[in-house]
């Protein structure tokens, strides 16, 4: 065999271990996120407020869950628990926060796949909640004061396009 072929041949097996190396490094990285709750993917089967910080994670674990939808004031995260139904939609639909406040939110959805979508100043807040799974969002209020309005980012059911909140920074 020439040597321009073998040269070749062990180009290629070491391009191969090299992207098998970094394959490797990928996933664990993504498993070590995962499973330290610091990752911001929000599909099913994640730990509980992946990507949520610690002091957000204790103020919803402080919150005592009403499921009428209901906002407290937990330690200065202000919590709201918000339930999305057919043909209802948001449950509160008015959240009023301080300038640069935290804000946790608690989606349930027992009826439909539904979703959260506000735009702030300084990003955007989207999450999808699956029916009989709880979603968490942690985001803080943007600080300029005005209202800002949250949508149904899915085909929800009948007049989901209706179906929105405000948050009022004050």
């Amino acid at each position: 065999m020439p040597l321009k072929e073998t040269l070749k041949e062990h180009a290629e097996v070491a391009w191969f271990i090299v992207m098998l190396i970094l394959v490797g490094v990928f996933v664990g990285w993504n498993i070590v996120g995962v499973s330290a709750g610091s990752s911001t993917s929000y599909r099913y089967g994640l730990p509980l407020f992946s990507g949520m910080p610690k002091f957000a994670q204790n103020a919803v674990l402080q919150y005592e869950k009403d499921p009428n939808g209901t906002i407290e004031d937990i330690n200065g995260v202000l919590v709201v628990n918000m339930t999305v139904t057919q043909p209802d939609g948001y449950k509160p639909d008015l959240i009023v926060a301080q300038p640069g406040q935290p804000v946790a939110i608690i989606v349930n959805s027992p009826q439909i796949i539904t979703g959260f979508f506000l735009r702030l100043p300084n990003g955007v807040v989207q999450i999808n909640s699956p029916p009989g799974y709880t979603t968490y969002a942690f985001f803080y209020a943007p600080k300029t004061p005005g209202n800002y309005t949250w949508r149904e980012p899915e085909y929800a059911g009948y007049n989901f396009s209706y179906w929105t909140g405000t948050l009022e920074v004050k």
